[in-house]
């Protein structure tokens, strides 16, 4: 069977959205691993299977709709988060125009909250949580002609009306998930800015956080996960990470692939400093520059030793807030002390620093409170910061809280960029007040001679200035142009 996954280009008159991390539109892209999994497993089965980044390769409408009209794809695979669920219900349309026999699936954190969205027809079924698995028993399925009804995770139209299968289990055992097939995908497009080498790829060594921070979206394939099994149990899903080993043998294939650098993406990658060491020391040889995202509270003077003599070039943190009231209100279960003790242990090994600073995450955030914690950002004078407004994702504590305490300013939650847009306000912070602030905050540290001559001073060669140029210009249109 021929199944293609699919992102298409802009459709719904908007901007392209980082699938990744699904909380923001791109100002560059990565290779979406929550794609290049099941492909893989599918190839695996014999199917025939194709990935097509009409986004990140600014392919246009009119090229989508020339694909549309001419493929002849058996299933086509959507990967959608919620910036993504208009355009991506847009292109099923244009294709059904042209393949009325075509067959869809759905599956991500947009279809897995909100199945019936996507289910209007009986040529579309929705795989909900962890993906790969489930993903494979339904093509299968369609392949063979066969009932629906015992693929677990899955949802579908009967004659009878919407199905909701039982959820499926998390995967136990991350080792048994083949590598990624990256052949699979043209890498050109991909970057990092903050990383300076290329081909560029991306991996993931774990999938979750033990965390309970009641805002938190982590990364699109963990809030998938996390959604499904929040539904049947109540509760997040344990923590599940990849052994040293199998982590080392991946590392090595993308070097042997003639990657240059790799973007991490875990939730967060410093699950325990003997893991982290081993890592560090079976990649050291291998030459390559990456980054990751970590908690402060989880960075350590020998993980940050080892990190930077295997080719960590930069660290994400995610700071939030340096007002302990605030991390308190939004269940950090950090002190802010720590995240300058993470910045100057990162900073003595060389390790770049990126913090992310989320504005209005709990009620007890104020204007005064965020200028203090901006003040502390300045302070550490670190190499990237983002800044965005707290976004109430559902499925999250913060969403359940904002409902009933009527900060939603829509009454619910809508897709917006809240790098520039709220859709919370609180009756002593309200959204205007909100918009204006992560504005300022972007102004005070990117639009300045200093931090200008910094980002001129850290570029390597022609195609590093023009990636940084490429960002820099997308940056400038989400952030500050309407």
């Amino acid at each position: 069977m021929k199944i293609t996954f699919l992102i298409p280009p802009v459709l719904d008159g908007t901007r392209e959205v980082d699938r990744c991390f699904g909380c923001n539109y791109s100002i560059y892209f990565l290779p979406l691993l929550a794609m290049l999994y099941p492909a893989t497993m599918l190839k695996h089965r014999g199917h025939q299977v194709a990935i097509l980044d009409f986004a990140a390769q600014a392919r246009s409408v009119a090229e989508f709709q020339e694909f549309a009209d001419h493929d002849d794809s058996d299933v086509y695979c959507f990967y959608t988060v919620f910036l993504s669920q208009q355009t991506d219900r847009r292109a099923r349309d244009l294709i059904r125009v042209a393949r009325p026999a075509a067959r869809f699936i759905f599956y991500g954190p947009q279809p897995t909250w909100e199945a019936g969205l996507f289910l209007d027809r009986d040529d579309s079924c929705v795989v909900r949580g962890e993906p790969e698995f489930p993903i494979c028993k339904l093509a299968d399925a369609m392949a063979a002609g066969a009932d629906f009804g015992p693929v677990d995770g899955v949802s579908w139209r009967a004659p009878s009306g919407v199905v909701h299968n039982g959820p499926a289990p998390i995967i136990g055992d991350l080792d048994t998930l083949p590598w990624p097939d990256r052949t699979l995908l043209d890498h050109r497009p991909y970057t990092n800015p903050k990383l300076h080498r290329k081909p560029h790829t991306a991996m993931l060594t774990s999938r979750g956080c033990y965390a309970q921070c009641w805002y938190c979206v982590p990364n699109s394939l963990s809030y998938a996960r996390e959604l499904e099994h929040k539904r049947h149990h109540g509760a997040k899903p344990p923590v599940r990470v990849h052994s040293a080993e199998k982590v080392i043998g991946e590392f090595t294939s993308i070097a042997e692939q003639k990657f240059q650098s790799v973007s991490v993406i875990d939730d967060q990658f410093l699950w325990n400093e003997r893991r982290t060491v081993a890592i560090c020391e079976g990649i050291r040889r291998l030459k390559l520059e990456w980054s990751c995202l970590a908690r402060a509270d989880r960075v350590s003077e020998k993980a940050a030793a080892a990190m930077a003599d295997a080719g960590c070039a930069y660290v994400d943190l995610g700071a939030e807030s340096f007002d302990q009231t605030v991390l308190d209100g939004m269940k950090k279960d950090i002190a802010a002390g720590e995240t300058g003790r993470a910045v100057r242990i990162l900073k003595k090994y060389g390790i770049a620093v990126e913090l992310n600073i989320l504005l209005g995450a709990a009620p007890q955030d104020s204007a005064e409170s965020i200028e203090r914690s901006l003040a502390e950002v300045r302070r550490l004078d670190v190499d990237y910061v983002l800044f965005s407004i707290a976004n109430p994702f559902p499925g999250t504590d913060f969403y359940e809280a904002a409902k009933v305490n009527g900060w939603l300013v829509y009454g619910d939650y809508v897709p917006v960029d809240p790098a520039r847009n709220s859709i919370i306000s609180y009756p002593h912070l309200s959204r205007d007040r909100l918009e204006e602030l992560v504005a300022r905050a972007y102004r005070r540290q990117y639009l300045t001679p200093r931090a200008l001559w910094r980002e001129v001073r850290k570029t390597r060669g022609l195609g590093d200035f023009r990636d940084k140029l490429v960002t820099g210009a997308r940056f400038i249109r989400r952030n500050f142009i309407s």
